[in-house]
This record gives structure tokens, C-alpha cells and sequence, in this order.
């Protein structure tokens, strides 16, 4: 193999790390047919959960992995194996990287935080809690497109009554998710309706991620945390909860990873924060392209880069040949 390339053109590299909704049945085929480091990290992955992961990625099951006890490891197993591919073509050397939620995971996993096998574990324990934590039907998501942070938190506060209903993520200046009791959600879509230059989009979920309603899934990870011992990062990592850098203390680590289970997502403020630390070129690495489109709505001036396939990588290295 010939030595990766210097990508030192792309000045001050940001990573950024999808989270659950952007799978896709078929996802990492392309990565393990053409890739021996590849395949080995999808083969692992089933080792470590004790099923056949692959095989749903590869869109064997059906629907599983629409399923969040499915989704979210496939999620991180996909980023993992596309940074490796990458990294076996380029010499990055990140400024900052972040993840959305799940995502969060993958940046500590790429800054050397966590390890592969570790991140994996935690996250099997992460997705079936929040699988488990409400009876289908009870709750959802939506997203309101259109509304600044005030507007939808007004929203949100009109509408909740005496059911939950909280942001879940604040992802760029006119997107806001709203997650909690369906019953709320609804209300609060209904009530954007009436407003102009809006609209709301209900989400194919049936949880209400990132607020109080998934306390039995914080407290699940609470137990797996307690024996991980998280290494200093090679490079920054920005936290959803409160869009700062990770400290390197045990304790730390753990509160925030606990934390981000029932606590919004600030995106567009993770975002703020790795452009003020220089980030110039955003690559975001994970199926889809949902943070690369993301970037667009929270600064313009941002350059990006989406890798999400072999076919991507392969452009990348043309560009920057």
C-alpha cells in the first residue's frame, strides 16, 4: 500500500459523526468489497454484540435496522470503518471533531477517547435502553423547519400542557427537533401550521430521545460507564450537552456522555465552537449527509466535504491528489 497523502491543502480539518436516521440498507458493502480493514471492523462488530450486525446492515433482516437497538451500532460501525479506509489514504490531523448524539460516540472513538471495542459496548448498552425506555406509540419526534431558538422554545412551552415536550436538538438557526408524548408533539405541529414561512416534519421515531422520558436509558449507561477509564484525546472533541471541549477527566467524560441521553443536543453551538478553533474544512464521515447540510444552514462560509462511501473516498483522494 502506498503511503496516505498529506491533506495539508484542506487547512484546519473539523470531523464531524452522523447519528441515528441516516442509515440505509446496503451501508458498508461497498467499504468491506473493497476493503480488508474494512470487513475485519464489520467482523469484529459482530464478535462484540453476538449477532449478525453485518447482515443487517447489508439489509438481511428486513427492517431491523430501522430499529434503534440496530440502528445506532451500525451507525458508529459504518463512521469507524469509513475514518480507517480514509485514514489508510490520508495523513488527518484534525483541529476539533464532533458528533450529533450517537455521533458523539465516534469523535471520542476517532480522538483515541474510547476505543473501538469500548464505544461499541457502551453504545449496545445506549441503544437498547432507549429502545426500552417507552412502549411504542407513547411518544415522538418532530422537526420544526423555519423557527429560530426562541420561537420554537415558545412553541414548545405553549404546547407541552401536562404531557413532556422539550427541544431535543438545536441544529442550526431556523431547525429545531422537538421530542416528548405524542400527544404534544402533535399539538406543537399542528400550532406551527398556523404559522407562515414554517412548517413541521413528525419523524419516524417512536421515542423521545434527548429528554427526561429517557431516564431508564441514562441510568442503564450509568452502570456500564463506571468501569471505563477514557484516554486524553489526540485532538479536541465538542460535547452535544453544553458545547464545549471534553475534559479529560473519568468523571467528567462519563456525566457528559450520561447527560446527553436526556439533554438537548446543541448543534449549531458545537458548530460556532469548532469554527472558533479555527475549523475551516468540515468532513463529515457516516451515512448520509444531514451535518454537511446542517453546515450550510449555520454558516455559509464553512467549506465542506461529506464522506459516506467508497465512491466519495475515491473522489476525495482525486481532489486532493
Amino acid at each position: 500500500m502506498t503511503a496516505p497523502a498529506d491533506v495539508s491543502q484542506h487547512k484546519s480539518v473539523a470531523l464531524m459523526f452522523p447519528g441515528q436516521g441516516s442509515q440505509f440498507p446496503g451501508m458498508a458493502l461497498d467499504l468491506v468489497q473493497e476493503s480488508p480493514k474494512a470487513q475485519s471492523i464489520l467482523e469484529r462488530a459482530d464478535n462484540i454484540l453476538g449477532y449478525a450486525l453485518s447482515e443487517i446492515m447489508a439489509g438481511k433482516r428486513g427492517d431491523e435496522l430501522n430499529r434503534t437497538v440496530h440502528t445506532q451500532p451500525a451507525i458508529f460501525v459504518h463512521s469507524m470503518a469509513l475514518l480507517e479506509v480514509l485514514r489508510d489514504h490520508f495523513l488527518l490531523t484534525p483541529v476539533v471533531a464532533a458528533g450529533h448524539s450517537l455521533g458523539e460516540y465516534s469523535a471520542l472513538c476517532a480522538a483515541g477517547v474510547l476505543t473501538f471495542d469500548e464505544a461499541l459496548r457502551i453504545i449496545h448498552v445506549r441503544a437498547k435502553g432507549m429502545d426500552e425506555a417507552q412502549p411504542p406509540g407513547m411518544c415522538g419526534m418532530a422537526a420544526l423547519v423555519g423557527l429560530n431558538r426562541e420561537q420554537a422554545t415558545a412553541i414548545v412551552e405553549k404546547c407541552r400542557g401536562d404531557d413532556v415536550l422539550d427541544a431535543a436538538n438545536f441544529n442550526s438557526p431556523d431547525q429545531v427537533v422537538i421530542s416528548g408524548h405524542l400527544q404534544a408533539v402533535n399539538r406543537a405541529v399542528e400550532a406551527v401550521k398556523q404559522e407562515k414561512r414554517t412548517r413541521a416534519v413528525l419523524l419516524p421515531v417512536s421515542s423521545a430521545f434527548h429528554t427526561i422520558l429517557m431516564e431508564p436509558a441514562r441510568q442503564a449507561l450509568r452502570s456500564k460507564l463506571e468501569a471505563l477509564v477514557p484516554r486524553e484525546p489526540m485532538f479536541p472533541v465538542v460535547a452535544n450537552v453544553n458545547a464545549q471541549t471534553y475534559p479529560v477527566s473519568r468523571g467528567a467524560v462519563n456525566q457528559l456522555l450520561m447527560d446527553q441521553i436526556v439533554r438537548p443536543v446543541l448543534w449549531e453551538d458545537c458548530v460556532s465552537l469548532m469554527r472558533s478553533k479555527g475549523a475551516e474544512t468540515f468532513i463529515e464521515i457516516g451515512p448520509g449527509k444531514v451535518l454537511t447540510g446542517l453546515l450550510k444552514r449555520i454558516d455559509k462560509t464553512a467549506a465542506s466535504v461529506n464522506i459516506s462511501d467508497m465512491q466519495s473516498i475515491r473522489s476525495f483522494v482525486g481532489a486532493s491528489a
